[in-house]
C-alpha cells in the first residue's frame, strides 16, 4: 500500500513541476472518471482513459492504445501509448531525445519547442516527463509525453513505452490534469506472447483505393497503411518486438508466364523456399491446394519454417522461433492491363498452425476487389502525431 501511495505522490509532484516549466497556474488533483483499465498483456500494460473518450485503430506496428473526445464533432483530447522495443540499455531520458529528434525532422510539425524534462516515474519505474507544443499541419497544440521503461523477463529485450497526451493550444489547462489521471491508472502486466484468437472478431472493411481492394482484420491487432497495402497484427516482445502473428494484404503485378492464380502461388512457394534456405531453415510443404479469395478463383500453399538447432547456445536470450506461412493468391487478368496477384499472407508460430488457416479462411472470405470507377484519389495513409482541433 505504501509503495503505490508515494509512487501517486512523487508522480503528481511532477505533473506540477510541468506546470511550472509551462508557466501554467497551479492546478487541483484531478477528478477526472475513468473507464475500466483494459490491459494489453502483449505490450505488459493496462491503462484507463476517461468515460468520455472513445478508442481508435492503432495505425503503427508499436502503437499499443489510441483513444480521443469530441467536441463539437471535431476532436479535443487525445491520449495514445506507443511500446517500442530497444535492444540496448539507455535510460527513458536518452529515448526520448532521440525520438524527439525524430519528431523534428517530421514535415508536417511547425514550431517545435520542447520544455525542460521532468523526472517522473510510473508504475514505480524511473521516467521523464516533457511539455512540447508545435504546430501540426497549421493547428496548434500541447502535448506532454512520458517515457518510462521496463525489462521483459526472460528476454534481453527491454521496452521503452511513450505516453501521449495531446490537447489542442487553446485547451491546454486540461492536458496536466488528464496527465494526471491517466498516470495514475497505469500499472504493468507479465509480457506474454500474442496469439491468434480462437474465434476472431474481424473489424469494418479496410479499403485500399490504390490497389483496388478492401478486406476486414482482426478486431484489436494494429492497422499498418504505411507501406504498400496493407498489414495488420500483434507484436510479440518476447521475440523481440517482431510482428507474430502478423498478416500482409498486397497487390502486385504478375508477369505474362505466371498469369493464373496456381501459376502465381507456385512462384511465391518457389521464393519462400530459397528465403528458408538462405536463413539455413527447413521448409517443409503443409498443403499446396486450390482455395478462394472473395469471388476469385485462388490457390493457396502452406509452409512451416523450422530453425536448425544452432552449434552454440543463443546470447540473446531468445530462441528462435518455427514458423507457418499461410499464402493464399488470386491472379486477376484485366482487360487491356498487366495481371496483378492479390495476397493474404498470415505469419504465425508453427504451433498456432489450425488457427492461422482458420485466421486466413475468415478474412479470404471478406476480400474484394474494388472497381476502378469506385476509387477516388486518396493520399497515402500516414501515421502522424494525433492532433485535436
Amino acid at each position: 500500500m505504501f509503495k503505490p501511495i508515494v509512487s501517486t505522490l512523487i508522480s503528481w509532484s511532477a505533473i506540477m513541476a510541468l506546470a511550472t516549466s509551462l508557466g501554467a497556474a497551479p492546478v487541483a488533483a484531478p477528478a477526472l472518471v475513468l473507464q475500466e483499465a483494459r490491459e494489453y498483456t502483449s505490450a505488459g500494460i493496462a491503462i484507463a482513459v476517461p468515460k468520455t473518450f472513445d478508442y481508435k485503430l492503432a495505425l503503427a506496428p508499436y502503437d499499443v492504445m489510441s483513444a480521443s473526445v469530441e467536441e463539437a464533432g471535431r476532436p479535443s483530447q487525445a491520449v495514445t501509448l506507443s511500446a517500442f522495443p530497444i535492444a540496448d540499455r539507455g535510460t527513458a531520458e536518452e529515448f526520448a531525445e532521440a525520438k524527439m529528434a525524430e519528431l523534428g525532422r517530421n514535415l508536417a510539425i511547425r514550431h517545435l519547442k520542447t520544455h525542460k524534462k521532468t523526472p517522473m516515474p510510473v508504475a514505480g519505474a524511473r521516467g521523464a516527463a516533457r511539455l512540447v507544443s508545435y504546430s501540426f499541419r497549421g493547428t496548434p497544440s500541447v502535448a506532454a509525453q512520458v517515457y518510462f521503461l521496463r525489462d521483459v523477463k526472460g528476454s534481453s529485450t527491454r521496452i521503452c513505452y511513450l505516453l501521449t497526451v495531446v490537447t489542442a493550444a487553446q485547451k491546454q489547462s486540461r492536458l496536466l490534469p488528464l496527465l494526471g489521471a491517466v498516470i495514475k491508472s497505469v500499472r504493468f502486466l507479465p509480457v506474454t506472447a500474442p496469439e491468434i484468437p480462437a474465434e476472431v472478431e474481424l473489424l469494418e472493411p479496410v479499403r485500399d483505393n490504390e490497389l483496388g481492394f478492401s478486406i476486414r482484420s482482426p478486431k484489436g491487432w494494429y492497422i499498418d497503411r504505411s507501406g504498400a497495402g496493407v498489414e495488420t497484427g500483434l507484436i510479440d516482445y518476447r521475440q523481440g518486438g517482431i510482428p507474430m502473428p502478423s498478416v500482409k494484404i498486397v497487390a502486385i503485378p504478375a508477369s505474362s508466364d505466371a498469369a493464373s492464380s496456381e501459376a502465381c502461388s507456385k512462384k511465391f512457394l518457389t521464393i519462400a523456399q530459397s528465403v528458408a534456405a538462405r536463413n539455413k531453415q527447413e521448409a517443409v510443404t503443409v498443403s499446396d491446394v486450390p482455395a478462394k479469395l472473395g469471388d476469385l478463383p485462388a490457390h493457396q500453399f502452406v509452409l512451416k519454417m523450422i530453425e536448425k538447432p544452432l552449434a552454440t547456445p543463443s546470447l540473446g536470450g531468445t530462441e528462435a522461433t518455427d514458423v507457418v506461412l499461410v499464402h493464399r493468391t488470386a491472379c486477376l487478368v484485366r482487360k487491356a492491363q498487366d495481371p496483378v496477384a492479390y495476397m493474404i499472407v498470415v505469419t504465425a508460430k508453427a504451433a498456432e498452425l489450425a488457427l492461422a488457416q482458420k485466421l486466413m479462411t475468415a478474412m479470404a472470405e471478406t476480400f474484394k476487389v474494388l472497381a476502378p470507377a469506385t476509387q477516388p484519389a486518396t493520399s497515402p495513409a500516414t501515421t502522424q502525431p494525433a492532433t485535436p482541433k
